[in-house]
């Protein structure tokens, strides 16, 4: 059995990271100036495509991207098409 400042530690952690991914959907409406973990947005051109059958990541394709992007949904990286 877990104490109970344990639980609520780890309650509080959850509450927090959802709020954090609540805020980031909401946010990728328009273009963004800064990431919500507080990282500057870059421009950033796709060099190639991922897979063969891609057609969201052509060659040239522009992307607004935090300068500390880790793919865990935390972070921007939002196409420029979406974006304007």
């Amino acid at each position: 059995m877990t104490h109970p400042h344990e639980e609520y530690s780890h309650m509080k952690e959850l509450k927090k990271y959802n709020n954090m991914l609540r805020c980031i959907a909401d946010a990728h409406y328009g273009i963004p100036t800064r990431c919500p973990c507080g990282g500057r947005i870059v421009d950033e051109v796709s060099p190639g495509k991922k897979f063969a059958g891609d057609f969201y990541t052509l060659p040239g394709r522009k992307y607004f991207t935090c300068d500390n992007f880790e793919d865990d949904g935390l972070h921007f990286r939002q196409p420029w098409v979406f974006a304007i």
